[in-house]
């Protein structure tokens, strides 16, 4: 199915959704490129319309009322199946780092700023059905401000560094394939920033297990450069691959 095909049939649901949600945003934005889209959405609204003119006690009764609630609860449904996926894919990633490492820290310190992190990751992962570039930004937010607590002065150690931004690359790949196998053969309009969100999220998850398995961990230029840089370019990379894949799709359409 392809991604234009995929909002068609969600159209109804998208319509019902107010007018500041991120879904319906990225579907209007969509919409605003495709002729075929755009008609849907606007059928979709029109019926939004009349259902709500009908009253709620008519809605079930009624063909396409019932339709409606149908793809309404459709997008529930798919809403939670990424939440979940997202948080499976955080909780692996995290503990297969730690297990996997050749060294940990005990430091008080560094597994308070683990947790911390890990947190947020998990944080982002809740809101895996509404992600916003706002919460993309958070991740970052969260990478630098373990980076700037923890780290002092010390050398880049560019070598272990490739090692860390690999990590957070690989979590941040597993996160994305989650979310998106979560969603697979669903309804659900793709929204890039939610993605790419989820992305950071994953990467945020490795910079938290980095804490205690990093061995340059207490340097603030490698921290800065990998482990805060690993976020950044995995955020980067998810929203302008989704993008590119969103492009030949829209036009086939």
């Amino acid at each position: 199915m392809t991604l234009c095909e995929r909002f068609r049939a969600s159209a109804p649901g998208l319509a019902a959704l107010p007018p500041d949600d991120p879904e319906r945003l990225a579907a209007s934005a969509h919409a605003e490129t495709c002729a075929e889209c755009r008609k849907a959405l606007l059928e979709g609204e029109r019926l939004e319309a009349l259902l709500a003119l009908a009253g709620s006690s008519e809605v079930s009764a009624s063909p396409s009322g019932a339709a409606y609630l149908s793809i309404k609860r459709d997008l529930e449904r798919e809403g939670r199946r990424r939440v979940l996926g997202s948080i499976v894919a955080i909780g692996a990633a995290l503990v297969l780092l730690v297990t996997l490492a050749h060294e940990r820290s005990h430091a008080p310190s560094d597994l308070a700023l683990a947790a911390g992190l890990a947190l947020a990751a998990f944080g982002l992962a809740t809101q895996a059905s509404r992600f916003t570039l706002g919460a993309a930004t958070a991740a970052v937010i969260a990478a630098l401000a373990a980076a700037l607590l923890g780290g002092k002065g010390g050398p880049l150690e560019a070598a272990a560094g490739l090692d860390c931004l690999a990590s957070e690359l690989v979590a941040a790949a597993a996160v994305l394939c989650a979310v998106r196998l979560a969603v697979r053969g669903g309804a659900t309009f793709p929204q890039y920033g939610a993605f790419a969100a989820g992305a950071a999220a994953g990467a945020l998850a490795a910079d938290a297990a980095l804490e205690v398995t990093c061995g340059a961990h207490g340097s603030l230029p490698h921290v800065l450069s990998f482990h805060v840089g690993g976020v950044v370019l995995a955020l980067a990379l998810a929203r302008l691959a989704l993008r590119r894949r969103a492009r030949p799709e829209a036009a086939g359409a």
